[in-house]
């Protein structure tokens, strides 16, 4: 049997929308942004329980806009050193010098303590990373801590499409949240972002910001420095054959996810550590988590059962630590260090976890196939 690490394939029913949607905009004569990108964000806004959702051209843009709306231009903004380059880059982008802290290795989330002793009267907004769809069991603590130095909560919720906590969505848990729909994340659009969001303010310039500044109708009046981050309409159908099948793709990746641990916890494999997610958040496992324990090397591992069982694993989540990104040495006034700064349990997360693949398509005999094979490959290295 071959496994692959990642498999995107369409059932026949969303390929016929997707193609009947299309061949509708060809020949309306209107294929820049109109009514497919409009409900997109209508059905996007009520799917995650927010006032208003805006479509833009990815989620990198998505949380650099929500940031200028904020208005983070000479201050700082607080992000986890775990995550993707670009939510630093967004920030920087913004205009703004990035401070990182440390995660907890028992949820891949922002460490609250480490918060605490960063957060600064300059510190402008704080971006709480929903790693892996996990959504941080700390919530409530880390809005406190925003509300007491009055700093809005920012969401990075690029890998949380429709995890919840406590029944409240990704994307309604902060003063705005930023999506990616890129080809590998829960739902996709193959390019593309949201913004979501209940203040009024930040919806307007957000909408400018998104095309070139214009905050009115007139179309050559420009009263911002704007971009050209508008969604197409194409994406926005992909979008919405997506949310057509959401409940389908959330049942089933949390199905497998429950039949990995069932597999992993019988069988007990040595060095190898589940992620323990508490009940009452419910992950859109983006990513199937597991940390492993000396002597196990990961690349040797992954070669292992590339090479002998023909599984391929995904990517880490991630790596390598952000605030190490070569970028931070030739441009040392984007980021805030601080004497003696550690990471500890940043360095521990990139360096001792590894993902399974999970994808909708992967069939109960694949899931135990893959256990089996990491049994065998661990139990002879």
């Amino acid at each position: 049997m071959r496994v692959a690490a990642f498999d995107l394939q369409y059932p026949e029913e969303e390929v016929r929308f997707a193609a009947d949607r299309m061949e509708q905009i060809l020949r309306s004569g209107f294929i820049s942004m109109v009514l497919n990108v409009a409900e997109f964000e209508r059905q996007w806004a009520g799917y995650c329980g927010v006032k208003y959702a805006v479509a833009s051209a990815n989620g990198t843009c998505s949380l650099e806009m929500i940031l200028r709306a904020i208005g983070v231009k000479g201050a700082t903004v607080i992000l986890p050193s775990h995550t993707f380059i670009a939510t630093a880059t967004a920030a920087i982008h913004a205009g703004a010098r990035v401070i990182f802290t440390d995660c907890q290795r028992a949820n891949f989330q922002m460490d609250p303590d480490d918060l605490r002793r960063k957060i600064r009267p300059d510190t402008k907004a704080v971006v709480l990373v929903h790693m892996s769809g996990i959504i941080s069991p700390h919530l409530d603590e880390i809005k406190i801590i925003c509300d007491n130095h009055s700093v809005p909560l920012v969401e990075d919720a690029a890998h949380a499409h429709g995890a919840t906590i406590d029944g409240r969505k990704a994307g309604s848990l902060g003063v705005a949240a930023s999506f990616s729909f890129f080809s590998t994340k829960v739902l996709t659009t193959g390019e593309g972002g949201m913004v979501t969001t209940n203040d009024d303010k930040i919806h307007i310039i957000v909408r400018a910001l998104r095309d070139h500044g214009r905050f009115g109708p007139e179309p050559n009046v420009h009263d911002d420095i704007g971009y050209n981050w508008r969604p197409s309409e194409f994406a926005a159908v992909l979008g919405l054959g997506q949310l057509r099948r959401a409940a389908e793709i959330l049942r089933r990746r949390r199905e497998i996810a429950r039949t990995y641990d069932a597999e992993l916890r019988a069988r007990k494999i040595p060095g190898i550590k589940l992620l323990e997610i508490p009940d009452r958040i419910k992950s859109s496992y983006y990513k199937y988590i597991l940390y492993f324990e000396p002597p196990i090397e990961r690349d040797k591992l992954k070669q292992r059962l590339k090479e002998e069982y023909g599984v391929v694993l995904p990517g880490e989540l991630y790596n390598r630590d952000c605030h190490r990104q070569p970028l931070f040495a030739r441009h040392p006034d984007t980021i805030v260090s601080q004497p003696k700064e550690t990471f500890p349990e940043t360095e521990y997360v990139i360096s001792n976890h590894f993902c399974l693949p999970l994808y909708t398509n992967l069939t109960d005999d694949q899931i135990q196939y893959v256990v089996a094979s990491l049994e065998s490959a661990v139990r002879s290295l």
